[in-house]
């Protein structure tokens, strides 16, 4: 009998839906139209559904070394298509792309979880893999995202919790310095409170998996093909 609440491909096809809001208001959507900030303001769901199921993951796969090669792969695949759509080439200027951040946070576990590197180099390759961050989609965040819910692992609330007050110190407090140094800035800023969205959506997780053995590769196709799909109609019809 199917447990109460959502399973983790449930979660997965929401933050996947998310993203392709956030990504088309992006694209053709004034930012501070009341729209425009709904759309990012859901998008907001995305990276902490992901950055929770990355802790998820690491702890229940058999096999790390196809899940780093896995997630390595499509990074590189996904650069392009990143590229694609930020600037209409392939080989444009532009930062790496969310599945290049969720790579080194996976990275980043398990460097912090393997016991026999030393803490304090423990510390120095999480600063480096901080410092790597900041050049993909959702910088750092996304880094302390993975660690809220990590560091808190095996109490549900706990984890949100302890991601509520990342979310907060990081995107939310912000927002006073913006209010009293450029507070025409603020309408472009006020769907930054959808990060709060993945609380309630997480809270409902039920543990189970869902879906079959093919919808882990839903994600990593998904990404890449929709990027390229919305730089090409950005070329022909923006």
């Amino acid at each position: 009998m199917k447990k109460k609440g959502i399973t983790a491909s449930d979660l997965k096809y929401i933050a996947i839906l998310a993203m392709f809001i956030d990504h088309i208001g992006w694209l053709a959507i004034p930012t501070a139209s009341p729209l425009g900030q709904i759309m990012h303001a859901v998008g907001r769901i995305t990276a902490p559904v992901m950055c929770f199921f990355l802790s998820e993951g690491y702890h229940y796969t058999s096999n790390f070394k196809k899940y780093v090669m896995r997630m390595g792969i499509f990074a590189v695949i996904s650069h392009f298509a990143y590229c694609f759509y930020k600037t209409e080439s392939f080989f444009g200027k532009c930062n790496e792309s969310m599945i290049t951040t969720l790579f080194l946070c996976l990275i980043g576990l398990h460097i912090y979880n393997h016991e026999k590197i030393p803490t304090v180099w423990k510390y120095v390759a999480l600063l480096v893999i901080a410092m790597l961050t900041e050049y993909c989609d959702w910088g750092n965040k996304a880094l302390l995202f993975t660690f809220a819910f990590e560091l808190a692992r095996g109490n549900r609330k706990h984890q949100l919790m302890a991601f509520s007050a990342v979310a907060f110190l990081t995107l939310i407090l912000p927002l006073f310095k913006i209010a009293f140094s450029a507070p025409e800035m603020l309408s472009y800023n006020y769907y930054r409170f959808g990060i709060f969205l993945p609380v309630p959506l997480i809270g409902l997780y039920n543990g189970e998996k869902g879906g079959s053995k093919h919808t882990k590769w839903i994600f990593y196709i998904f990404y890449p093909a929709h990027l390229i799909l919305l730089g090409i109609i950005s070329i022909l019809y923006i």
